[in-house]
């Protein structure tokens, strides 16, 4: 009997866990976390800038040329739908260092072969091994993050993407688009190089169950006390799986219209940053040299626009927890549309990347604001599996499809319409502002019913 006691006090005493985790730790190890996610970027600004190179050397089309984008996107499908199952039962400090030191060893197969079935297979590996670290990154701020800064902080990781784009392009500009595959050799001994730092990490940084807790969270101190939030519904959270938390994700209005604009938003700034270089080079007739200045401008302030907006609408609009931001992410996004579809209008190389660093400021005030939602739309215990999925419909639907459907739209129209592959991919953006009509209808909605029911408990305990 004293023994069953015993065991009854030392799991409340587990339960009742509290930890300091360092706030200048938690800023170096976010630096990591969002550098291991702009080092797998690498790749992509390689593709981008190397285009022409690469199709000609392993000799592609441009629909097979596509077909790398694809590959990636069906390797992240898989990925998300493991880390979806993982999540809750593996170490998450070991998976993310486990999937990344992968990633790095199948960059380094880039250098063995020259067969382009095989690299479009690798490809496919990459993927897989990417999406774990990335799906986390914005779970990991939310938990971990300052919390005045967390909007930032999730905002960020788009500028922190799109660097990592950029220093694919230099690299390229460097070494010259025939050394292409060097740069895979690079971004995957950096990639070690930030496992090796994450190493030295407790796995108390990277706990599914540690949360700050509020009170103490505002205080200006040099650490923030973490509860283990292990609470009485334990037992039947571990009878809960990955169809099961579906099951509860896909009944929540707000999390499928989130999902839905995330698929879209997302997607399509995917397809954009593949084929940019390319139509730069082949409808406006840009050199190299130029079409690598031009694109690591936009790389950089089209994310840096957005993030400065998001600061500073944050004292008009909000957060993503604020009422009052619903419907002007509509008219963000509207504004973002049409900027999207007058890309593929312009006529130089000077109008086409102011036209599209002011797309991406929309696109990049916008996305944080959605994925912020359905982040916080649903109960945090389902947060890495929210954003799991999100990540898969999003690889399914457009990051994974839509470069392959610009290939073909491209090989089947490039000599009589060469702009209509931009204008139609891009045209895309405009099924979102319907849905983020309804997302501020129901979200508002929401509000609304979550203020009366919180007036009639008053209510009920004046009585």
């Amino acid at each position: 009997m004293e023994s069953e006691i015993k065991k009854e006090e030392n799991i409340k005493n587990k339960k009742q866990r509290r930890i300091k985790l360092s706030r200048c730790h938690r800023i170096i190890l976010f630096f990591i976390m969002v550098g291991i996610e702009s080092t797998m970027n690498v790749s992509s600004g390689i593709f981008s800038s190397a285009t022409k190179e690469i199709k000609r050397q392993l000799n592609l089309s441009d629909t097979k040329f596509g077909s790398f984008g694809t590959a990636n996107s069906t390797g992240r499908v898989m990925s998300s739908i493991l880390f979806g199952i993982i999540n809750k039962k593996a170490n998450r400090k070991w998976t993310i260092i486990i999937f990344s030191i992968f990633h790095a060893l199948f960059l380094f197969f880039f250098k063995l072969t020259m067969n382009g079935h095989i690299l479009i297979f690798i490809r496919g590996l990459l993927g897989l091994t990417q999406t774990t670290p990335s799906v986390y990154v914005p779970v990991w701020i939310n938990q971990y993050g300052l919390s005045n800064y967390k909007t930032v902080q999730i905002t960020s990781v788009q500028l922190f993407q799109t660097c990592g784009k950029l220093f694919g392009q230099l690299i390229n500009l460097i070494i010259g688009l025939e050394n292409w595959k060097e740069g895979f050799v690079l971004e995957g001994i950096i990639l070690l190089i930030l496992c090796f730092f994450c190493l030295f990490y407790s796995e108390d940084y990277f706990s599914r169950t540690l949360y700050p807790i509020k009170d103490e969270n505002k205080k200006r101190n040099s650490c923030t006390i973490y509860e283990d939030e292990k609470n009485k519904d334990n037992i039947d959270i571990k009878k809960e799986n990955y169809f099961s938390d579906l099951f509860i994700l896909l009944s929540d209005k707000l999390y499928v219209l989130c999902l839905i604009n995330r698929c879209i938003l997302h997607g399509l700034n995917t397809c954009l940053h593949f084929w940019l270089s390319d139509f730069l080079r082949t409808v406006i007739n840009e050199k190299q040299v130029k079409v690598t200045i031009y694109y690591s401008i936009i790389c950089f302030l089209g994310p840096l626009g957005g993030l400065i907006s998001t600061s500073q609408l944050k004292s008009l609009i909000g957060d993503y927890q604020s009422k009052k931001s619903s419907y002007p992410i509509v008219i963000l996004q509207l504004f973002a549309s049409i900027f999207s579809i007058c890309i593929g209008l312009m006529n130089s190389t000077l109008t086409i990347s102011i036209i599209t660093i002011i797309f991406l400021i929309f696109n990049s005030s916008v996305l944080p604001l959605i994925q912020g939602i359905l982040i916080s739309c649903i109960d945090k215990n389902l947060s890495a599996t929210g954003m799991a999925f999100a990540s898969t419909c999003t690889q399914l639907l457009t990051a994974g499809t839509t470069p392959m459907i610009y290939g073909y739209i491209n090989d089947l129209y490039k000599n009589k319409y060469p702009r209509l592959a931009m204008v139609s991919i891009m045209s895309i953006n405009l099924l979102s502002i319907p849905l983020l009509l309804l997302l501020a209808f129901f979200r508002n909605k929401k509000f609304e019913n979550d203020e009366k029911n919180k007036e009639k408990n008053e209510e009920l305990n004046d009585v």
